[in-house]
């Protein structure tokens, strides 16, 4: 009897098959699919590495930060149990976790686009699959313990020599005038 109730926690078994299959195997497919989109948009937009890392390193680092924030709080269930609670299914949990990446790929696109209209007409490719990235990397399982973003943001930005260094979008100037010595 004691053998059968481990079965049952255990994924692949009972009730929690269903769980255990669209929280892993639907999730990867659905992550699969996205990386997928991207990777699509960016060649048909012609999107260069070089156009990809200005638009990377064109995110204020107070963004990166925020995203970092973000990141850790979906993957310690910190954020779904605040807003969902604990007794919701993976079902819901994954469906906010997927409008709360959506809200934060606009949010992404509309800091590095530096439009308070965001008219995507406007918005370059680029910068569309910086967002993406971004947005991607928080939805993605077992990744805010790490600071990805962060690493791939500093190494953006020494690869563009800083120029398009940025903390807080408003400092921009100011900090370009200290660099070069003006302030």
């Amino acid at each position: 009897m004691g053998n059968a109730n481990k079965n049952e926690e255990k994924p692949g078994f009972g009730e929690r098959a269903g769980t255990f299959f669209f929280n892993k195997v639907g999730f990867r497919l659905v992550t699969t699919a996205l990386m997928t989109a991207i990777a699509w948009y960016a060649q048909e937009k012609s999107v260069t590495i070089a156009e990809f890392n200005a638009a990377f390193a064109s995110i204020p680092l107070t963004g990166i930060i925020l995203a970092l924030v973000f990141d850790y709080g979906l993957d310690t269930g910190k954020l779904y149990n605040r807003m969902l609670g604990r007794g919701k299914s993976g079902l819901s949990k994954l469906a906010f976790a997927f409008g709360a990446v959506f809200v934060f790929f606009i949010m992404f696109t509309w800091i590095l686009a530096g439009s308070i209209t965001l008219n995507f007409a406007t918005i370059t490719p680029a910068t569309l699959v910086a967002s993406a990235l971004v947005s991607l990397v928080v939805l993605l399982p077992n990744t805010g313990t790490s600071e990805w973003l962060l690493w791939l943001w500093i190494a953006e930005t020494i690869a563009t020599k800083g120029a398009h260094l940025t903390i807080l979008p408003a400092l921009k100037l100011l900090l370009l005038m200290v660099l070069l010595g003006g302030g």
